[in-house]
């Protein structure tokens, strides 16, 4: 047996080679399961109290992701362009996003959704950035 801090497409690839019978949580198994769906409403994100100096932002769980499209959608409803993708070591696909500097410049959420928002109001500033990690679904 081994903590969520082992699982990662490497080891389990191990595992599964060698016939090893392991028993290895993944990183997301609160996620499916029934009896933790409502502890983050009811306890809050961890250690948000040893927190210093960042200031708190609109996750990049409020965005909009279209894995299959490869596209994203601001909570403010305007379309991000893709800056760039990596495929991962371990196979995983990640997507950079970033918000076009005029829809950001002139946005209501502005405050709100970037650590530096004045960064938007020059033309050798930048959008707000936001990235999504998935899988295809076919890990070992």
């Amino acid at each position: 047996t081994a903590d969520t801090g082992f699982s990662n497409d490497a080891n389990n690839h191990y595992l599964r080679r060698e016939g090893i019978n392991a028993y290895i949580p993944d990183n997301q198994f609160r996620s499916c399961d029934k009896t933790f769906m409502e502890q983050k409403e009811k306890y809050g994100k961890r250690h948000r109290d040893t927190l210093k100096g960042i200031k708190s932002v609109i996750p990049a769980s409020e965005f909009s992701f279209n894995k299959k499209r490869k596209t994203c959608r601001c909570p403010a409803g305007n379309d991000m362009w893709l800056k760039n993708e990596v495929i991962t070591s371990d196979g995983k696909r990640k997507l950079f996003f970033e918000g076009k500097l005029t829809d950001c410049r002139h946005c209501e959420l502005k405050h709100q959704c970037m650590r530096n928002p004045s960064s938007a109001d020059t033309r050798e500033g930048h959008g707000r950035q936001v990235s999504i990690t998935y899988t295809n679904g076919r890990t070992a």
